[in-house]
């Protein structure tokens, strides 16, 4: 199954204070920072998953593979934490970097995780081009 990074995934990897203070942080900009974050998390790793062939992207712009949301979350906790003062735990900077493994392991081909598989129904936010099984011109 595919789908988007929701908050309750990001607020298992980080604290509600620490998202918190990351909206707090960039409040400025209008948007919610942290679901800005999550959609480009998933962008990125869409690049990493496109670079392979042999799975299909969901038409979903922000989707992805159930298994890959939580290496997605340790990757975007990171950015998160980077904007307070004080050092990254070790953990975290470990768990980064075995996401950024796992993405470039599946952009090389070495683990594939599962294809988006069309169910019939067009997801939420996805944009699809108009089929005509009769088309006939109309004058």
């Amino acid at each position: 199954m595919w789908r988007s990074i929701t908050l309750d995934d990001i607020a298992a990897t980080v604290s509600q204070a620490e998202l918190e203070a990351y909206r707090r942080s960039a409040a400025d900009s209008g948007a919610d920072p942290v679901a800005a974050l999550l959609t480009r998390t998933a962008e990125m790793v869409r690049g990493y998953i496109r670079a392979n062939n042999s799975i299909r992207l969901s038409p979903n712009s922000v989707f992805l593979p159930d298994s890959l949301i939580s290496p997605a979350c340790d990757y975007a906790a990171f950015d998160i934490l980077k904007r307070f003062p004080g050092k990254i735990t070790d953990a975290r900077n470990d768990a980064r970097k075995a996401a950024v493994d796992l993405f470039k392991s599946i952009a090389s081909g070495v683990f594939t995780p599962e294809s988006f598989a069309d169910t019939g129904e067009t997801p939420q936010g996805a944009t699809t081009s108009p089929v005509h099984d009769n088309p006939r011109r109309i004058l």
